[in-house]
């Protein structure tokens, strides 16, 4: 189960792939300025912190559904490695484009330019490594706090209507990809929450270019009943 948001993003990846494979055999000439020495090194040294945020998400999606801490690392070792090469790719491959460029005859000032932000990224990616480790340490820190919470509150009676609730969101979870997904917005931290809407948000666009403005009014149509029943769950005592 952990493995499928992987092999989601790489199907995602595939059109790049297959624009790649064009555009170096039958159908060059897409790729405007990027034949220039500079800026195919600069854009070469960027590609790793590129690689590192869609990792990282989706190793956050992996480590949910596997049932792991999604702050921790991603539990295949495949990625983990990657993940720890990527600084160092960006790092290392940036100064090996300082030979080739000085070839080319670029000055010293421009010379520099791809170390700098080679350097940049490396301490980035640290970085966000390292702020991952914090934010697991929060993250444990209060579902401790919370544990300790719910176990001292005194156990109250769910009433009928939760019941309903709670086996109506039982159905909505066990519905694959989507429940999952579904199931870690509900219950998971405030970061899954946030990745949730943001999905839903990039899913309602990309429905929105495919079939129009009518999307929206069905979305605002489908939304009345929707709230019609959450303000009624809010106010029932």
């Amino acid at each position: 189960m952990r493995h499928l948001p992987y092999a989601v993003g790489g199907f995602m990846l595939l059109p790049f792939a297959v624009w790649l494979v064009f555009e170096l055999t039958i159908l060059p000439g897409s790729t405007v300025n990027l034949d220039l020495p500079l800026v195919a090194a600069l854009t070469a040294t960027c590609v790793p912190v590129l690689a590192w945020f869609f990792l990282v998400n989706l190793g956050f999606l992996a480590n949910s559904m596997g049932g792991a801490d999604e702050f921790a690392r991603p539990e295949a070792r495949s990625v983990r490695l990657l993940i720890a090469l990527l600084p160092w790719i960006s790092l290392l491959g940036s100064l090996l484009s300082v030979p080739y460029l000085a070839a080319e005859g670029y000055p010293p000032a421009l010379l520099a330019l791809p170390p700098a932000v080679g350097a940049a990224i490396f301490f980035a990616i640290r970085s966000g490594e390292k702020a991952r480790n914090q934010e697991r340490g929060r993250l444990k820190d209060f579902e401790g706090r919370a544990a300790v919470a719910r176990a001292a509150a005194p156990k109250a009676r769910p009433g009928a209507l939760k019941t309903a609730g709670r086996m109506l969101l039982g159905l909505l979870y066990a519905v694959p990809l989507a429940g999952w997904l579904l199931q870690d917005a509900v219950e998971g931290s405030g970061s899954a929450k946030a990745f949730f809407a943001f999905n839903g948000f990039l899913l309602l666009a990309a429905a929105i270019a495919v079939f129009g403005y009518p999307v929206l009014i069905v979305a605002a149509l489908t939304a009345v009943p929707v709230i019609f029943a959450g303000l009624f769950v809010l106010t029932w005592s």
